[in-house]
């Protein structure tokens, strides 16, 4: 049986110490007789930024624009309307996903989308994390999931490349079943600074659920100096702007020294922080306030999940501990009225309680339990101990950003822990309330995983960490100070071997040679103050990658950007980032409408010439202008536009030659015109031209035979 295109993802991925470029190509064929609007999902990811997508069509290649969202909808409205197929792309806040619909896709037709992510490195296990299958969409169409959705073969290439020797190379398979379906290599280059991970034709059943959470498959990766600072930078031609992009590992004393072996180490069944961190656990006892959803969402095996989870956190704190259980869900339930000592009798009384908790508390109210300990300063403050948070749920508020914004505003006196409970969790709510609570985000979906998660978390909230972090330039402060954008670190709480990152993009070309910063924090004990001098900065190619990594991060966490609409909408157009309140719009012709937009006539046919007397011809945002079109006119009188055009290149452009006509022209903001001829405006007579050509960039290798031998010509 012949493989079908439509039954395979293809992924590509290039991997460095600070971000990934990752290029997902799939595709989608109308089986019914019918046209339908297929949707796409991708879940909302914080890390990581949507840098593109690319339709392709009969072989007709759309790359989308970024529009603001009214706009964009606008435009995808009336293109459907019109019978042609319409592309777009959004921020859907109800579902938590970006979604891309494509209307009016004809009967038989086969369409291929080209997703192109850019995100930010993140760690786990003392390395580098990489995360490949949280990346895929799941299709519907006409409301109705994709059959063939769940099973797909993946044919991938992974490309890694450090500037220090790979000591450890972890590409883990997922279970039994795919590691035998699958053709799997790693190859190394001679120095270990490089290494290719392949697989083909390996299937994988893709467990999506409801959030759009899927299976994750995780490389790790490990280098030589993973642990010292390291600055990236990358210039981008198109906007002149240079961007840099600075990591730095925090990495406590308590940390053991980790052998470095001839060959990269790629035995999974070893985990890393078990091994080097076993003794880094602050045992040092705690206020711990576990913060349980009894709303009315969690009935079933969601609080079953939150009792087993209680149950074995209340059983696993350090000794000489607080601890408080508060409920909520329309309201919230205090069963200890204060914070209790950790000791057999009141361990016993509240694991009775927990054995009894109900989902019976109503609608889903985080803000007022939160506010509730927040506003309790003569409660809390006299226990002098660090203090942490556990906020089990499964998110579904109405008021998330209030709880985000709640959270964040006092995350200076608790540390947040939350958990999201069961199959349906609001994945955005989670993982900020972890992000700005200063701790950390996890998620319990199943009875299997409850130790692992609980035990992680516990330890995760127990363990080195520094606070007040500040990055501080010794030079050059001049130069920072007048950047286009900067990105402190997302998180202020950094534990042991997390990465803190500080980015930011200047003017023009610039050269930070010698760069030096004082990097500083405060862990439980001590004034952390770490000086680099950034002898040398890893320059990369010349594009655009690092840009949008920078600005995707900043349109998700800087106050300047989130609070500005105006701003927001203007860097996102800019770098072509889909934002919370921007789209991704393109138009796809079919054949009909191709031939009226582009006027492709036959040159011979008068009477079909002399109908198009009037014609308005606007192609905003398209791109091609490849086929012959209006010579041998005799035409009064023609409206067009030519506007917005990207990306013309190796064309052969025979237009506007040989006509008898009036017109009003205009050819304004084009970009990457390369290696094309142009013949335009050539041999004509009685041609009136009300004219204007306007912002051309990237124009190279173009040979243009423009405006010879026309007769009464009037250009204005």
């Amino acid at each position: 049986m012949q493989e079908k295109q439509d039954d395979i993802v293809y992924i590509s991925s290039e991997i460095n110490e600070i971000f990934s470029t990752t290029e997902v190509k799939q595709s989608f064929t109308n089986e019914l007789d019918n046209p339908i609007e297929l949707s796409i999902s991708f879940p909302i990811i914080e890390r990581l930024t949507l840098s593109k997508f690319i339709v392709t069509i009969d072989d007709k290649t759309i790359i989308s624009k970024v529009l603001t969202k009214e706009k964009a909808e606008e435009k995808y409205n009336d293109v459907i309307s019109s019978g042609n197929a319409g592309f777009i792309s959004r921020y859907e806040e109800n579902y938590k996903t970006y979604s891309v619909n494509i209307g009016n896709l004809q009967p038989k037709k086969q369409i291929k989308l080209t997703s192109i992510f850019i995100e930010m490195i993140e760690t786990t296990d003392l390395s580098y994390q990489f995360n490949i299958m949280e990346k895929y969409p799941s299709f519907h169409y006409n409301g109705y999931e994709y059959k063939n959705t769940q099973n797909k073969k993946i044919n991938a290439i992974f490309k890694i490349e450090t500037q220090s020797k790979i000591t450890r190379l972890i590409a883990p398979f997922l279970n039994e079943e795919t590691k035998n379906n699958c053709i799997y290599k790693i190859n190394y280059s001679q120095d270990y600074k490089k290494a290719e991970i392949e697989y083909k034709n390996n299937q994988y059943i893709l467990n999506s659920n409801k959030n759009g959470k899927n299976n994750k498959f995780n490389i790790l990766f490990r280098t030589e100096n993973m642990n010292k600072p390291i600055l990236y930078s990358q210039y981008n031609p198109e906007l002149k702007e240079t961007a840099y992009s600075i990591n730095y590992t925090y990495i406590s004393k308590y940390l053991k020294e980790i052998p470095i072996y001839e060959k990269p180490d790629e035995d999974n069944t070893i985990s890393y922080a078990a091994k080097y961190e076993d003794n880094v656990t602050n045992e040092t006892p705690g206020l711990f306030i576990f913060l349980i959803d009894q709303s009315g969402s969690m009935s079933g095996n969601a609080i079953e999940l939150v009792r087993s989870s209680l149950l074995l956190f209340i059983q696993s704190l350090p000794k000489e501990s607080y601890f408080q259980l508060i409920g909520f869900g329309s309201d919230f339930k205090k069963y200890n009225e204060e914070p209790v000592i950790y000791n057999k009798e009141n361990v016993k009384n509240i694991i009775n309680i927990i054995n009894s908790l109900d989902a019976d508390l109503g609608g889903t109210n985080i803000s007022d339990p939160l506010r509730e300990i927040y506003n309790s300063d003569n409660v809390y403050s006299k226990i002098n101990l660090s203090k942490n948070i556990f906020i089990l749920t499964d998110g579904n508020v109405d008021n998330r950003d209030e709880c985000i914004n709640l959270i964040a505003t006092n995350s200076y006196k608790f540390r947040i822990h939350s958990i999201g409970i069961g199959n349906y969790f609001d994945k955005i709510l989670i993982e900020k309330c972890g992000k700005l609570g200063k701790g950390t985000s996890s998620f319990v979906e199943n009875v299997e995983n409850i130790n692992s998660v609980v035990i992680d978390t516990l330890n995760k909230g127990l363990r080195p960490y520094i606070i007040d972090i500040k990055f501080e330039f010794e030079n050059y402060k001049e130069e920072i100070s007048s950047s286009i954008i900067s990105c402190n670190p997302i998180n202020n709480f950094v534990y042991q071997n997390e990465i803190m990152n500080y980015s930011f993009i200047l003017p023009g070309k610039k050269e930070l040679s010698n760069l030096k910063i004082k990097i500083t924090g405060k862990d439980p004990i001590n004034q952390i103050e770490n000086i680099t001098n950034f002898d040398k900065i890893i320059k990369l190619e010349n594009g655009e990658q690092m840009s949008k990594m920078i600005v995707g991060k900043a349109l998700k966490n800087n106050d300047e950007l989130i609070k500005n609409e105006k701003k927001e909408i203007e860097f996102a157009k800019k770098y072509q980032i889909l934002s919370k309140n921007t789209a991704l719009f393109a138009e796809i012709l079919n054949e009909e409408s191709q031939q009226s937009k582009l006027i492709k006539v036959n040159s011979d046919n008068s009477n079909y010439l002399g109908n198009l007397a009037n014609s308005i011809d606007i192609l905003d945002g398209q791109t091609g202008l490849q086929n012959p079109f209006f010579n041998n006119c005799n035409i009064n009188y023609s409206i067009n536009n030519y506007n917005n055009i990207n990306n013309i290149n190796n064309n052969n452009m025979n237009n506007f030659n040989n006509n008898n006509f009036n017109m009003n022209f205009s050819m304004n903001n084009y970009n990457n015109m390369n290696n094309n001829n142009m013949n335009i405006f050539n041999n004509n007579n009685n041609f009136n031209l009300n004219f204007s050509m306007n912002n051309y960039n990237n124009m190279n290798n173009n040979n243009m035979n423009i405006f010879n031998n026309n007769k009464m010509i009037v250009l204005t």
